[in-house]
This record gives C-alpha cells, sequence and structure tokens, in this order.
C-alpha cells in the first residue's frame, strides 16, 4: 500500500524538477549598447528638412537632418573672397620687400591680416557645417520629434537613434553571488519570448556598490546581436548560481 502511494507521488516530484533546477533563475532587462539622442547643435534656427524615418537604419556620418543655412553660406562666400583680398595684398607686399621696395611692418601687417581672414573663413565653415546634423553613430532611428518647418532650439531632440549590433542584459543580484563572478565570465541567457534557446555572453560590468533599497548589485552581460533578434525591453533569464 506504502509503495503504491510512493508510485503516485513519483509522477508530481518529478514534475517539480524543472521548477527546482529554475529556481536560482534570474531575469534581467535587455538595454541597447548605445541609444543617442541627436540634438541642434545652433540657437533657434527652422528645420529645412528631415531625411530620416523611424525605422531606417543609418550609417554613423549619414545626414539626418538639415537647418536654414542660407545666412551662413552667404558668410562663407563672403570670408572667401576676403581671403583671396589679403593673399593677393600680402604677396604683393612680399614681393616689395625681396625688391627693398617696402618695409619689413608692411608685409608683416599684411600677412597677420591674411590670418585673421582665413580664420575668419573657418569660423564662417563651422557655422554653415553646425546647420547639417549627422550621425553620431550607426544604428535605427527609433523616434523623430521635429518635421520640415518646424523651428528648433538648441539641445532641442531631433532624432533619437539606438545601436542594437550588440546588447547589454541587466542584472540586479545577490550579494552573496558576488566573489562567484569576474568580468568577462561567460554566461548563458535566453529570451522566453523568442524560444529557450540560449545566447552566451560575457560579463561586461559589475558593479562595486549594492543597492541600499533592494540589497542587490548590478551586473550587465553583453551579447552580440547582429541579426537584431533581440530586442532592447525584452526580459532575458540566466542562472548565475551554475556558472558557465
Amino acid at each position: 500500500m506504502k509503495l503504491l502511494r510512493t508510485l503516485r507521488l513519483l509522477p508530481a516530484a518529478f514534475c517539480l524538477l524543472p521548477c527546482l533546477a529554475r529556481a536560482a533563475d534570474t531575469q534581467g532587462l535587455v538595454i541597447p549598447i548605445k541609444l543617442v539622442s541627436v540634438s541642434s547643435p545652433v540657437l533657434q534656427e527652422v528645420v529645412e528638412a528631415v531625411l530620416v524615418e523611424e525605422g531606417d537604419a543609418v550609417t554613423e556620418g549619414q545626414v539626418l537632418v538639415k537647418l536654414r543655412s542660407e545666412r551662413e553660406k552667404l558668410e562663407v562666400a563672403q570670408t572667401e573672397k576676403l581671403v583671396e583680398q589679403h593673399e593677393f595684398i600680402a604677396t604683393g607686399f612680399q614681393a616689395l620687400l625681396k625688391e627693398k621696395m617696402g618695409s619689413k611692418e608692411q608685409a608683416m601687417k599684411a600677412g597677420t591680416e591674411l590670418e585673421l581672414a582665413k580664420i575668419q573663413h573657418e569660423a564662417a565653415l563651422v557655422r554653415l557645417n553646425e546647420k547639417t546634423v549627422r550621425s553620431p553613430l550607426s544604428g535605427i532611428v527609433v523616434k523623430k520629434y521635429k518635421e520640415n518647418g518646424e523651428s528648433v532650439d538648441r539641445v532641442e531632440k531631433l532624432v533619437d537613434i539606438v545601436n542594437i549590433d550588440q546588447v547589454y542584459v541587466q542584472f540586479w543580484l545577490d550579494p552573496q553571488l558576488w566573489t562567484s563572478l569576474k568580468n568577462e565570465q561567460e554566461v548563458r541567457v535566453r529570451f522566453p519570448v523568442i524560444g529557450d534557446k540560449d545566447f552566451v555572453g560575457r560579463i561586461s560590468f559589475i558593479d562595486p556598490r549594492i543597492d541600499a533599497g533592494s540589497n542587490r548589485f548590478r551586473v550587465k552581460v553583453l551579447l552580440d546581436n547582429k541579426d537584431h533578434v533581440i530586442k532592447a525591453g525584452m526580459r532575458g533569464v540566466a542562472d548565475f548560481g551554475k556558472g558557465s
């Protein structure tokens, strides 16, 4: 009779095994390796053209937004002509100095004025280039804040770009695990929402602080994600108690 009861309990006991095996699992949150808000570098300007849409893949250096720039183009043209004028004057004074028909002071003054004109031209080019906003990284446009014709102020957001070629999975762990973890340690992470496949990553950061509120410390695991299968905001699961 006892044997019969024992046999009846065995299936229930075996059903508990998966739960026990995952009792040490810790859930973490996926965050992108880079998330950048691209802002306007100039004070109070009008958006001439937004050249990207949400979901577009962009490369580092690609033009995202053009701001109104007619005034800056005229300044560049003006200072370019000033440089040409001062080059002509400086060359003439140098020739006169060689022929002993001019003074050294006049040649030096002309040379200084030429250098100042070149600086003015470079400053005008900087102001013009600021009206073309480029992507600081390769990634995907996930938010667009402005449309053509809208005004924008300095540091006001234009677009958000995210790079998920690699991702972090951030975990909050029990301090008892602290001594068992090290940087570059291999960790296997799975994402239930896309199946039980393991993704192999490595610990890239172990926070030296313990959060007073939760009595946990933060660990970041870096995963390669070239195919963008893992999305920012997903929940990942790993068992740090089992090691790699």
